[in-house]
C-alpha cells in the first residue's frame, strides 16, 4: 500500500524542515477545520493580541505590546510536544501543490507542557505567511515517543478579516510602555537650563503617556548639579532646571495636580564627580512616573 497523498506532502515537508523522519514515524497533527477556525481579537493603546485556538491542543498568540517587538506565544493545554527542538515553518496551502515550505525558525524546546515562544521578525514573518494564504506549522516531537512527529498547524481559514482588526489596532498602540517611560533622565551643559530637542522628545513621550494611562497618580522632577560651583549656586541651578522641565510638561497638558518637584543642587550625585562623565551624568533632572496600583 502506497503513502497517502497527504502523508507525502507531510513528509516533504518535514524533511524540508530538517526534522529526523523516517516513513514508520507517526504525525500527530493539530489544526482547526473550516467550521471551527477563529481568530480572536483584543486589544486598547497598550496592547494588542491576536488568539488562534488549536483544537485538542492550545491556543497560539500574536501579541504586540506597546513600545515592544511582535512575538507569538503557543500555549499548549499538556504535555505534546516533547524536549528537542522546534522548527517554525510556513506550508504552503494543498491547492499549491510543489511549492516548497520555508523554514522560518529553530529552537530548543524542553518540553514539560511550556510555552514555544518566538518573537520579532520571525512572529512577523508568520503574520505575513497567513496573510498570503499559507500555514505556519510549529513541529517537534512528540513528549511520550521521541520517534513520532507533533504538528500544530495555524489555519488562514477566517484570518484576514481579523488581522485587519489586528492592524488598527496596532496603530492605535502608544509608542511606548510603563516600563519604557516610568524613569527619565534629562541632561544639561554645565550651567545649562534649556530643554534640548532630545530631552523635548522624551517628555512628549513621558505627557503622552500620562495623558493615556489614568493610573499614573504622580510625576516625582527631581533636578540635580554636578560638584562644580557653590552649594546656594547649584541649589538654584537646580531650581530652574527641575521648574524648566515642569512648566514643559504643563504646556503639554500634564495636570498640576500630579506633578510634584523638587530640587537638590549637589545633595545626590548618580556618578563620581571626579570625571567629565560624572559630572555630565549628575546634571540632570530625573522624571519618575508612579501609578496607583489600585487602578
Amino acid at each position: 500500500m502506497g503513502i497517502p497523498q497527504q502523508l507525502l506532502i507531510r513528509t516533504t515537508f518535514l524533511l524540508a524542515a530538517g526534522l529526523a523522519w523516517t516513513q514508520a514515524n507517526a504525525i500527530t497533527h493539530y489544526q482547526s477545520g473550516i467550521s471551527d477556525s477563529e481568530w480572536l481579537l483584543a486589544g486598547d493603546i497598550f496592547s494588542c493580541s491576536l488568539t488562534h485556538p488549536v483544537p485538542n491542543y492550545g491556543e497560539g498568540h500574536f501579541i504586540k505590546e506597546a513600545g515592544e517587538p511582535m512575538k507569538f506565544i503557543l500555549q499548549p493545554q499538556n504535555e505534546k510536544l516533547g524536549p528537542g527542538q522546534v522548527y517554525i515553518i510556513s506550508q504552503a496551502p494543498d491547492w499549491s501543490p510543489g511549492v516548497k515550505p520555508e523554514t522560518l525558525d529553530i529552537l530548543p524546546y524542553p518540553g514539560y507542557g511550556l510555552t514555544v515562544e518566538v518573537g520579532g521578525k520571525v512572529a512577523e514573518r508568520m503574520l505575513t505567511s497567513l496573510d498570503r494564504g499559507r500555514h505556519p506549522v510549529v513541529a517537534g516531537t512528540a513528549w511520550e515517543n521521541s520517534r513520532e512527529t507533533v504538528e500544530v498547524g495555524l489555519s488562514n481559514i477566517n484570518f484576514a478579516p481579523a488581522y485587519n482588526e489586528f492592524r488598527r489596532c496596532l496603530s492605535s498602540l502608544l509608542p511606548v510602555n510603563y516600563d519604557q517611560i516610568a524613569r527619565t533622565a534629562a541632561l544639561f551643559t554645565t550651567n545649562g537650563v534649556d530643554l534640548t530637542d532630545r530631552i523635548k522628545a522624551r517628555l512628549d513621550l513621558v505627557a503622552l503617556y500620562v495623558s493615556s494611562d489614568p493610573s499614573v497618580e504622580y510625576i516625582y522632577i527631581d533636578g540635580h548639579t554636578d560638584i562644580i560651583g557653590s552649594r546656594r549656586d547649584n541649589r538654584e541651578l537646580s531650581k530652574i532646571r527641575a521648574e524648566k522641565v515642569t512648566a514643559y510638561l504643563l504646556e503639554k497638558g500634564v495636570p498640576a495636580a500630579k506633578i510634584i518637584s523638587r530640587y537638590h543642587g549637589e545633595r545626590y550625585p548618580s556618578a563620581t564627580n571626579n570625571t567629565a562623565q560624572g559630572r555630565e551624568r549628575n546634571r540632570r533632572v530625573t522624571i519618575r512616573l508612579e501609578k496607583n496600583e489600585a487602578s
